[in-house]
């Protein structure tokens, strides 16, 4: 007689939404470095200016100084001391850390075998990029709204928001993006089992 043994196997779905997440993350975290580490947020002539350093192009503009302090052509130097810039560099920075923790957060919640701790860690992820939105949103709005309020005092009336801006305009697109995608993916359950029936040969004595 053949003998029949059933088995029951787990098998686990990785859904695209939380891989998508992931990669809009890993997007925002490279964008929101690359903004905190060029200088061109601002622009007026010659002179442009980040979160961190201002400079001064070197060319035929650079002879009239835009700005009072404003450093040499082809130079630059350490940005003034204004709160507002503090304000937006820490929002900025803390909201690369906390993105880059929703990050580890999101690929150990793909890698977890455990329903609970897999639950757990995609519920963390998605509360660390709430915050990072959050973040990015305020300084991106304090920053040309501060900006606007002491612009009559540089004595300079025409200046642009350059690409440093844009960028960071990027990361929070991404961010939130991925924000979307996780609220978005409302299926917890991602482990299906499935029944297996093996028929056995009997044994020759």
């Amino acid at each position: 007689m053949v003998a029949q043994t059933t088995t029951i196997e787990a098998v686990t779905v990785i859904r695209p939404l939380k891989v998508t997440a992931l990669l809009c993350l890993i997007i925002s975290l490279g964008l929101m470095i690359t903004a905190l580490a060029t200088n061109n947020w601002l622009r007026t002539g010659s002179y442009h200016t980040g979160l961190f350093n201002e400079c001064t192009d070197a060319g035929p503009d650079s002879l009239i100084k835009p700005i009072t302090g404003s450093p040499l052509p082809g130079h630059c130097q350490k940005t003034k001391d204004y709160a507002y810039i503090k304000a937006v560099m820490s929002l900025l920075i803390i909201s690369c850390i906390i993105i880059f923790f929703a990050s580890i957060s999101t690929i150990l919640g793909l890698k977890s075998n455990d329903q609970h701790r897999k639950y757990l860690y995609h519920k963390v992820a998605t509360g660390l990029t709430f915050l990072t939105v959050i973040c990015d949103i305020l300084s991106l709005i304090i920053f040309p709204a501060c900006f606007y309020n002491i612009m009559s005092m540089l004595q300079i009336r025409h200046w642009e928001l350059d690409y440093s801006y844009a960028i960071a305009w990027g990361a929070f697109s991404f961010a939130f993006t991925a924000l979307l995608l996780k609220i978005c993916d409302k299926e917890h359950e991602e482990v299906y089992y499935k029944e297996k029936t093996v028929y056995n040969p009997p044994e020759l004595s």
